[in-house]
Order: C-alpha cells, then sequence, then structure tokens
C-alpha cells in the first residue's frame, strides 16, 4: 500500500465514523456515501493532494456535498 492510499483509507475511516456520529448512519450507509460521493474522487486523485488535508477539513466538503447535492 503507497502512502497515498494509506492517507485516503485514513481519511475515509475517519469521515464514515464522523457520518455515523452525525446522522446516526450505520456503517455501510456511511461507507457507500463516502465512496459514491464526487469528493472521494477528487480525494483520490494524486494532482489535488486532498489526501494531505485533515480528516475534519476533507469532511467539511464531503458533509456540504451531501447536503445539497453539490460538489465544489
Amino acid at each position: 500500500m503507497s502512502t497515498k492510499d494509506y492517507l485516503v483509507q485514513s481519511i475515509v475511516s475517519q469521515m464514515v465514523i464522523y457520518l455515523m456520529e452525525e446522522f446516526h448512519w450505520d456503517m455501510m450507509k456511511a461507507m457507500r456515501a463516502v465512496y459514491h460521493s464526487a469528493l472521494f474522487q477528487k480525494l483520490d486523485d494524486k494532482e489535488i493532494g486532498l489526501y494531505t488535508q485533515s480528516p475534519k477539513y476533507v469532511y467539511c466538503y464531503l458533509k456540504k456535498e451531501l447536503l445539497t447535492g453539490k460538489y465544489i
């Protein structure tokens, strides 16, 4: 596993926990929300480098996408 992959998975796991806590979702629903989001595509993009940011910072974008249906 590369460093990038490790960082992406670490952020994803933390965002799943945030979704479970904030929205009272079960783990599978939270994981589907993360992995099917437009944000996940950006998170996995090496050129953008979003995976180098904190999980809470990235989660703010995910939450906005989920609540508005739009990714900035």
